[in-house]
């Protein structure tokens, strides 16, 4: 027994998540293609089915139970009838205050709560989870008992070819940015990376069902199939069966593992491809003196951050940002993750190194060079000398801040003089999880947290905290927002840079900069972010 089509679909307007507006068109829609209403609908809305199961939950205000948080209460379970466990899905569990939950796919269904409780004599607490979610939970606590205490039905396998077009479904509708495909000794774990953050996806893989995956995978991407005891790369286009939305472009890595082919497909500019500078979160006045600092003629420009903060957005969003028309783009990459029309982009590979590519580009009249990042000493002299002779250079650096910047440089091998006199500015940043904006709670602020963000102590302060909800998945945070520091290099610096100041020295010649710190404590103030998410930008001193 499961929720009613309409019954979801009801719920997903009364909560706001579907426009009712739209359900007619829909409809039709669903007619045309040949599919069903729901899954119409989560595509148009770009949300996962699992939302609406979220949404009835908070409509009958009963818990919405997580995927992580599905682990059997095994005593409970052998307690139970075997006829009551075969004929409907249902998971008793332990809440967090000691209490008896049982998780059910259908908060209605009164039977299955009623045999459970004169199976075992005890008082349940219903809860609701997705029903894929709630099988797998049952499938593999039935495999960890051999079957003993299973309450579900052996299912088939599933075909390799429809497996994958669920799970691209899944990446498309929440937007993940990473598919990690993770062997273990009895199956496959699936896992997407949604804003950052690991989600799992619901259904757990058997042994045929991940060797038929990974065949098909490897296929696409054009892998030898027959090879599993080395690393491969790959790539791929992929367009989902019978959904009429654009291919993506896919980065495909797999890897020998002790328990099989571990594999990770990367999206490729799916959700970023179109965002310009005011969308990425920067603060006004650095935005400003950013877009000073790209209409120069010539000059080197750096962005900094870890792996993953959002560098080659940024760098993107620059891009177009130049009037691409009147000037010469040349870029080269190591992937190319966006395709901008108008620009030449150079792929790095065996034959095309980024210092090779940069000494070509010199000679085919450039106005503006990006460079995807300075590895090695040889790029980042030729680097430095475009943009000495006439050139703007735009690439990435991996260091912890804007000024650290400078020592990167030095250690990778670059004169002090030719960084001095060249160097424009450096932009440090990270991306932090936005707080979702249908759930998240305002509360004071306490004394430690008012002293944190540089208020006085006594001061009447609210900040806002995560709740969940059916819009962010029960998670409290929807989408990214980027934090940023700016280091412009003036006379001043350039004079210190030169010279071989510190680099404590340089930064007090800064002070005046934004720092990563007090953008952080500016959008915490605003309600976009928890102050939990950046606490770790604060200084040490602090």
């Amino acid at each position: 027994m499961a929720i009613s089509e309409t019954t979801l679909i009801e719920a997903g307007i009364e909560v706001g998540l579907v426009p009712a507006e739209l359900i007619q068109s829909l409809r039709l829609e669903a007619k045309r293609e040949r599919l069903r209403l729901l899954e119409v609908i989560t595509r148009a809305c770009r949300f996962p089915e699992t939302a609406l199961y979220q949404a009835v939950a908070n409509l009958r205000k009963i818990p919405f139970i997580q995927p992580a948080e599905l682990v059997a209460d095994v005593a409970t379970v052998e307690l139970l009838h075997k006829a009551a466990r075969q004929q409907r899905p249902m998971l008793p569990i332990i809440g967090q205050n000691g209490e008896n939950i049982l998780v059910l796919s259908d908060p209605d269904d009164r039977i299955s709560l009623e045999r459970a409780e004169r199976a075992t004599g005890l008082r349940f607490e219903l809860a609701l989870s997705d029903p894929l979610a709630l099988q797998t939970a049952i499938n593999r606590l039935a495999a960890k008992t051999k079957g003993t205490l299973s309450p579900g039905s052996k299912t088939e396998d599933a075909d390799p070819v429809e497996l994958l077009n669920e799970i691209m479904k899944e990446v498309y509708l929440r937007q993940a940015s990473d598919v990690h495909f993770e062997p273990f000794e009895d199956g496959m774990r699936i896992r997407l990376r949604v804003d950052g953050q690991m989600q799992e996806y619901p259904k757990a893989l058997n042994k045929a069902e991940e060797e038929g995956l990974m065949n098909r995978v490897k296929v696409l991407a054009s892998l030898d199939i027959a090879e599993h005891r080395m690393a491969q790369d790959g790539a791929m286009k992929y367009g989902i069966l019978n959904w009429n939305i654009p291919e993506v472009d896919i980065r495909v890595a797999t890897i020998p593992t002790r328990w099989g082919e571990r594999g990770t497909m990367r999206i490729l500019g799916e959700d970023t491809g179109l965002l310009s500078l005011e969308e990425l979160g920067m603060p006004e006045k650095m935005l400003v003196e950013f877009r000073d600092a790209i209409s120069r003629p010539h000059g080197i420009i750096l962005v900094t951050g870890p792996t993953g903060s959002g560098k080659s957005t940024t760098l993107y969003g620059a891009i177009r940002e130049l009037k691409i028309d009147q000037v010469n783009v040349l870029t080269v990459e190591d992937p190319v993750e966006q395709t901008i029309e108008g620009i030449s982009q150079v792929q790095v590979s065996g034959k095309v190194s980024f210092a090779q590519a940069l000494r070509s580009f010199l000679r085919h009249d450039p106005d503006v060079i990006l460079v995807g990042e300075i590895r090695d000493q040889e790029t980042v002299e030729i680097g430095l000398r475009s943009a000495m002779t006439g050139h703007l250079v735009l690439s990435t650096l991996h260091t912890n801040d804007s000024i650290g910047a400078i020592s990167r440089l030095v250690d990778i091998g670059a004169e002090r003089f030719l960084i001095g006199s060249t160097l424009a500015g450096v932009l440090a940043q990270r991306l932090t999880r936005k707080l979702c904006s249908h759930c998240r709670k305002k509360r004071l602020a306490t004394a430690k947290e008012l002293r944190l963000l540089g208020k006085t102590e006594g001061q009447e302060l609210e900040i806002c905290e995560p709740v969940g909800c059916s819009f962010c998945l029960g998670s409290g945070f929807k989408g990214r927002i980027g934090i940023f520091e700016a280091f412009w290099v003036t006379k001043e610096l350039t004079r210190a840079i030169s010279e071989g100041l510190s680099e404590g020295k340089i930064r007090e010649l800064a002070a005046g900069m934004t720092t990563l710190w007090m953008d952080a404590t500016e959008k915490v103030i605003r309600g976009d972010v928890c102050l939990s998410e950046v606490y770790h930008l604060r200084p040490e001193d602090t």
